[in-house]
């Protein structure tokens, strides 16, 4: 099984975590780490390092951060680079798709990098604009 990581400004984490216990109920092997106003970098690296502990025990762990280049992010991924040893894989630009997506792979196995793709393909192909188009009836058609 692999581990969820996700990371961010301000109550995301946290705020991601109430709304996929909402559509999924509550999940094992995921953990949140939110980047409060009044915590320093130190103060995350130390949060994010005591989550990577708590999945130890999985064969890896996707890290998914709110913003490429936020503070979250770049210590995610100075976390990896320290652990060696633990397999890690950090994306950004995390949605609710990415979550859910991921959370459906948890228990599965699924490699990390191929769940990475994974993610990144549901967050991608859930972003849409509404246009509302006319619709036409064809006299025609027979109905069916």
């Amino acid at each position: 099984m692999t581990g969820l990581l996700v990371t961010g400004h301000g109550h995301f984490a946290t705020g991601l975590a109430s709304t996929l216990k909402l559509i999924a109920g509550t999940m094992e092997h995921i953990v949140y780490v939110d980047f409060e106003e009044d915590h320093s970098t130190e103060i995350l690296t130390k949060n994010l390092n005591h989550g990577l502990d708590e999945l130890g025990s999985c064969s890896g762990v996707l890290i998914l951060a709110d913003l490429a280049g936020g503070s979250p992010f770049k210590t995610a991924v100075e976390c990896k680079y320290a652990r060696p040893e633990q397999k890690i894989e950090v994306l950004a630009g995390t949605n609710l798709p990415m979550l859910i997506t991921a959370a459906s792979l948890v228990e599965t196995d699924c490699d990390l990098p191929t769940m990475a793709e994974t993610v990144m393909t549901a967050g991608k192909e859930y972003i849409m604009r509404y246009q509302m188009t006319e619709h036409t009836d064809n006299i025609d058609d027979d109905g069916i």
